[in-house]
């Protein structure tokens, strides 16, 4: 089944995006098990016979090649060196997206010159019936659409014939909107989907999830070498922490791994740290179960505000694989009306504007920006989840005494959010728990005054169980 067959049935493909000038990498691929493999010469190496040499690999190992142009005029030469379609960046309208498909096709659909000495024409081997018949079947062509006038630009786009898929840029658009573009995002998938057009996108990680709507996914070769590089090295490196008792570490609300920035190194002589994600469910039972299905079989769990929430879920659920716990700037009460409302305000608002809000209400000593910087990497789609998690929260006082694990509540002498009394009660409720203050931090302690955060959870990890 040709590339075009099995984007129009609907098919989920894997594609890599291959910047390197290396033909083997593009054999590999394609014995590796890929769908598809598109050669960038918009951002990578894009020299006659250098792409000739990967489309001959790419043969090779039966794989059809994409080749993403750097302008509609590289279109032909792309196709005669034998490519399976390709790529067009920055479509912005319409006629942009017609240009692309005549300059891909022979009259009388476009415009494309003729010449069977080519490579896509066998070097005169075949018969004009059986190429044009073959280039007829065979060709895609994928749009870009990575700009802002694009996205509102994009029903028509799509509406055009022989738009065979469309690429979202997420980069580019983020770039040309000034903000994070999931919004925008959502709507050329929907503008996608009106118009019966296969979406696909670019994964920055293995890790990433294939977004709904999502039947492509092409991932960059340099960034799996990355990955697989760390892999390599976080392997090597859990091999020196055998000894050292497993750590878990969840952020809080709009936050992300950044938030242990300046904590978790000075923890590595007595824990092996993981970093661990609430921004993924819509409950604070998901989340707990997904920490769980990432965590070691027994660790140790600590967790700052929403996180320290979830991380009492996970005890919840599996109190037996929790050995000790630290709760940060943390309530173990349950959502009351007024916070409520406030999170439901949030919802209805931009995104940008409930991020500066957000960070300067939690924010001080000058950790504004990164706790804006956390907020953004966590994006309007992760706050959703978590605004709908925190609504979820039950009472936790409870299952307080039935914790039995060795247990530190960190409080932030200046915590606003989730005030003093409130995390002198949940360490009244657990037995044997200890309470801490941290002077001169508020409700982000781990970055007001990560030293002393570092202090208490490393004396806490050196407790015996």
């Amino acid at each position: 089944m040709t590339l075009t067959a099995r984007l129009g049935a609907g098919e989920e493909l894997t594609a890599l995006m291959a910047k390197l000038p290396c033909a083997a990498q593009v054999e590999i691929a394609g014995y590796a098990g890929f769908d598809v493999v598109i050669l960038d010469t918009e951002h990578g190496p894009g020299e006659t016979s250098a792409l000739e040499e990967h489309l001959r690999a790419a043969d090779a190992a039966r794989l059809p090649a994409l080749v993403r142009v750097g302008a509609v005029g590289e279109i032909l030469a792309a196709l005669d060196a034998g490519a399976t379609g390709v790529v067009v960046p920055h479509v912005l309208d319409a006629a942009a997206a017609e240009a692309a498909v005549a300059a891909a096709h022979y009259p009388p659909r476009g415009r494309r010159g003729l010449a069977l000495s080519t490579r896509a024409g066998r070097y005169g081997a075949v018969s004009l019936a059986d190429h044009l018949r073959r280039a007829a079947a065979e060709t895609c062509v994928i749009v870009q659409i990575e700009d802002r006038e694009a996205v509102a630009a994009a029903d028509a786009i799509l509406a055009v014939p022989g738009v065979s898929a469309v690429l979202i840029g997420a980069a580019d658009l983020a770039m040309s909107l000034g903000h994070s573009p999931e919004a925008e995002i959502d709507a050329v998938i929907a503008a996608a989907g009106r118009a019966g057009v296969p979406v696909m996108t670019v994964s920055n990680s293995i890790a990433d999830l294939r977004r709904p709507g999502v039947q492509a996914v092409a991932y960059v070769s340099t960034n799996l070498i990355r990955d697989a590089f760390r892999q390599a090295v976080a392997g090597t490196r859990a091999k020196a922490a055998r000894g050292r008792e497993p750590l878990v570490l969840l952020p809080g609300m709009l936050g992300d791994a950044s938030v242990w920035d300046e904590v978790a190194p000075a923890l590595t002589d007595v824990a092996h740290v993981r970093m661990a994600r609430i921004d993924l469910d819509h409950s604070i039972a998901g989340m707990a179960a997904t920490v769980l299905a990432a965590a070691p079989e027994r660790f140790a769990l600590a967790g700052h505000s929403l996180g320290a929430i979830v991380a009492l879920e996970v005890i919840r659920q599996a109190p037996h694989r929790v050995t000790r716990l630290a709760l940060l700037n943390a309530s173990a009460r349950p959502a009351d009306d007024a916070q409520l409302k406030t999170w439901a305000g949030m919802r209805d608002r931009e995104f940008a504007t409930v991020v500066h809000a957000f960070a300067e209400a939690n924010a001080r000593d000058g950790t504004l920006e990164r706790v804006e910087a956390m907020a953004h990497a966590v994006g309007p789609r992760g706050m959703r989840r978590q605004l709908a998690a925190q609504a979820t929260r039950p009472d936790s006082r409870p299952a307080l005494p039935d914790i039995v694990v060795p247990t530190l509540v960190l409080t932030g002498a200046e915590d606003h959010i989730c005030p003093r009394p409130l995390q002198e009660e949940l360490a009244a409720g657990i037995p044997g728990a200890r309470h801490a203050v941290v002077e001169g931090a508020g409700h982000m302690a781990a970055l007001d005054r990560p030293e002393d955060v570092a202090a208490h959870l490393k004396t806490w990890l050196e407790e015996n169980p």
